[in-house]
């Protein structure tokens, strides 16, 4: 309804109000000139602190629509052609502020715009900032996905005490996805890098389009060969260009990536292509300047979860170089085998390893680890003890009352205060 101005017969005068028929209101906003076509993010508001699942919500005014744009901190969350202009984002545990922006593209080619930021929480919420995420996968006796549980079905331990879950959600965060592929000379034989980057491919498609990745390669040196986006042709040009050569800088790559994963505010996982070897090209000499012992620590602490594809034959019979045996891993005597290696990076950091035998068979893992993040389930929870002491705990997650496999983290490192 319009409101008409009241009339000029003293102070007693009422407001008078009038419909407006539907095809009037029509032309009405046919008439308006561009300078009159306005986008206006409603919700979150500027400044405010945006939480987990979050609406944004955008006011449109204007007669030749082409599509709604939402964006947060550059990368997309929807597309919209028509009413209601809204969309759904998870924000995270609020421990950065955020950028939202709305873009409303005419028909005609020009673009109206508004911007947000959120903020993030101050120290005096820090019970929200210091939430505990987890993504467990569940799976039953034959290795199939539970996909049928509640809040109420699991429990969760940290250091043996039992945990109040906040929040509990089947619905998928967005994924930063690093792949991260070994390109050491022997990758060449027996068109090994050929198959992984098919396979590689492969996985690219199966992420979803909020979903951003990065390629990194490793021989004697860890490159990042396309750094985060959303485009996949870049991230497809990426992987198509990479060549064998050089030794196997292993736990190098581990660690750099870890670090370049961390920042990001949702799911941090890692896919590494490996036959869990590190060294030199010479044969003679490790390939890392970091140890596999402070490149597994760098995995928890950036809380990355490290899905590794283990390429070969042969990986539980086939033993480290004595610089890993000698770095505290393993015995003298015994050793460890790469399958050890790769495994004992996966379960830490709550991933999984998948074997690839042949070079043939590299798809098939891909595919595995893309089905995997799609069935994660994923909670939260305040831990009990609030002490920013910097020192591991310890996770458990169970579901009592089913006979099933709990994929998950098993530890993460609590905040330091600040001096």
């Amino acid at each position: 309804m319009f409101d008409e101005a009241p009339t000029a017969s003293g102070p007693t005068a009422s407001v008078r109000t009038k419909r407006v028929a539907p095809w009037l209101m029509v032309m009405a906003l046919c008439a308006l000139p561009a300078a009159a076509q306005t986008v206006e993010i409603v919700t979150p508001r500027h400044l405010s602190t945006a939480l987990g699942p979050t609406t944004v919500e955008v006011k449109v005014v204007a007669s030749a629509v082409e599509r709604l744009e939402i964006l947060v901190d550059g990368m997309a969350v929807a597309a919209l052609t028509s009413p209601p202009w809204t969309a759904e984002w998870d924000a995270g545990n609020g421990a950065r502020g955020h950028r939202v922006e709305a873009v409303l593209y005419l028909t005609g080619g020009s673009a109206v715009r508004s911007s947000v930021r959120t903020s993030p929480l101050r120290i005096n919420a820090s019970l929200e900032v210091n939430l505990v995420n987890l993504y467990p996968l569940i799976l039953d006796g034959s290795g199939a996905y539970v996909a049928d549980l509640t809040r109420e079905d699991f429990r969760v331990y940290e250091n043996d005490e039992l945990q109040s879950i906040d929040r509990f959600t089947t619905e998928q965060r967005p994924l930063r996805v690093a792949i991260v592929l070994d390109t050491s000379l022997s990758m060449a034989k027996g068109g090994r890098l050929e198959n992984a980057k098919k396979a590689a491919l492969g996985f690219l498609e199966a992420l979803l389009p909020q979903d951003d990745a990065l390629v990194v390669a490793f021989a004697d040196n860890v490159r990042v060969v396309q750094d985060v986006t959303q485009d996949r042709s870049l991230l497809q040009a990426a992987i198509e260009k990479t060549e064998a050569k050089g030794g196997t800088a292993l736990y190098d790559a581990i660690w750099r990536t870890a670090r370049r994963l961390e920042a990001f505010d949702g799911r941090r996982v890692m896919v590494l292509l490996s036959d869990g070897r590190d060294e030199a090209s010479n044969g003679f000499e490790p390939g890392s300047l970091h140890t596999l012992q402070e490149a597994e620590l760098q995995t928890v602490r950036s809380e990355v979860m490290v899905f590794t594809i283990g390429l070969g034959q042969n990986l539980d019979r086939e033993y480290a170089r004595e610089w890993t045996r000698t770095a505290g891993v393993g015995s003298a005597s015994g050793g460890i085998s790469l399958k050890e290696i790769l495994e004992s990076l996966a379960v830490t950091s709550g991933g999984r390893l998948l074997l690839s035998p042949s070079a043939g068979k590299l798809r098939k893992a891909f595919s595995a680890v893309a089905k995997d993040l799609r069935h994660q389930y994923s909670l939260a929870y305040a831990p009990t003890n609030e002490s920013k002491d910097g020192k591991y705990r310890e996770i458990k997650v169970s579901v009592p009352d089913r006979d099933v496999e709990v994929v998950v983290r098993k530890g993460y490192y609590a905040p330091l205060a600040q001096p």
